[in-house]
């Protein structure tokens, strides 16, 4: 492992049990981390992030799986938190494909599977240190990059996320302007999250449009369309915070009100066809308010694209099922007509 000096480096630790606190803290203490906090459980490190963020955290997530995963994304999401960049490692005696994929989606940097040696931890905070991952900003995503390539149409560009267990490691902290550098991607996540906010509301919308115009609303579109609210209260929220024009905000309002119109509506019955069109106009006038200098053209272009793309996917899933459905139907058929 290369000469790094931990000696300023904030640690946590939240695990349930005990002997598992005890054995990560030893090794932390033995690279030379003074500074290690250690908490039994998720709850009771919730105040971590309002008074001060650590630059590395390693949580677990067995038995406290929902709440390690909304710890993650409440970290990297939730605006005023104050270090929304630290190094995060989720811990598990049980890595299963779909906790995989759930912390993937998180937000954490990485997965440590449990027993682990001293060696497997400081290879991981090496790799933290000289090698972690550009963060990508999404409507409801922030964290490191995990794209293989991508998606056709879509540049998305990349966060060099503040790495303070770098700066602290590598003895260049003192001298770093680390507010500067926090406030610069800050901004940057801010202004990210609501074009990507206004893009997402607006294909939710797109996609339900079909299905809201039938003489009975279809349910998918439905879901699809109760959706939108959640990302227009995050927009809103950032709104206030960084002073953006006050049109937004008057789009937003009259979107949600909208928004919310149509699905007491369709509770009820048909949707008026003028009320549908007017749901879609005002999403293609939040992303043209959000984003002024791009034509409103490509936006919509590129939500139109997403919105196939999805179509196709499902189509797909749903001939892979009904398929599966067929092969185990005619694998029953035999024995049915033995047993008679």
């Amino acid at each position: 492992m290369p000469e790094y000096d931990f000696s300023l480096v904030d640690a946590a630790i939240i695990d349930t049990q005990h002997n598992t606190l005890r054995v990560f803290r030893d090794v932390l203490s033995r690279l030379g981390l003074k500074r290690v906090e250690t908490y039994g459980s998720v709850k009771q490190a919730a105040d971590m992030m309002n008074s001060t963020t650590p630059d590395l955290i390693l949580v677990d997530a067995d038995g406290e799986e929902a709440e390690t995963l909304k710890l993650v994304r409440t970290l990297r999401n939730e605006p005023g938190t104050r270090n929304p960049y630290a190094c995060l490692v989720v811990t598990t005696w049980q890595p299963t494909p779909v906790l995989l994929m759930r912390v993937t989606n998180c937000g954490a940097d990485d997965l440590l599977v449990k027993p682990v040696s001293p060696k497997q931890v400081q290879d991981r905070i090496t790799t933290l240190i000289e090698a972690r991952k550009k963060f990508v900003v999404t409507a409801d995503y922030t964290g490191p990059d995990r794209r293989k390539s991508p998606r056709d149409g879509t540049q998305v560009p990349l966060l060099d996320a503040p790495n303070t267990l770098r700066l602290k490691a590598t003895n260049r902290w003192a001298h770093t302007n680390t507010r500067q550098l926090m406030a610069e991607a800050n901004s940057f996540v801010n202004e990210q999250k609501l074009l990507r906010a206004s893009i997402q509301i607006a294909f939710l919308i797109e996609f339900a449009v079909p299905g809201l115009s039938a003489p009975v609303p279809e349910r998918m579109a439905v879901e699809h369309l109760a959706r939108v609210p959640g990302f227009l209260d995050d927009l809103q929220r950032r709104i206030a915070d960084s002073g953006e024009p006050a049109a937004i905000e008057a789009t937003a309002n009259s979107l949600k009100m909208l928004v919310e119109r149509l699905r007491s509506q369709a509770e009820s019955g048909t949707i008026a066809v003028e009320e549908v069109e007017r749901v879609q106009g005002l999403a293609r006038d939040l992303m043209q308010a959000v984003d002024p200098n791009r034509p409103l053209d490509s936006m919509t272009g590129e939500v139109s694209v997403a919105v196939a793309g999805y179509r196709a996917r499902l189509e797909q899933m749903a001939q892979a099922k009904a398929a599966a459905a067929a092969a185990a139907e005619g694998a029953e058929a035999p024995k049915a007509a033995a047993a008679e």
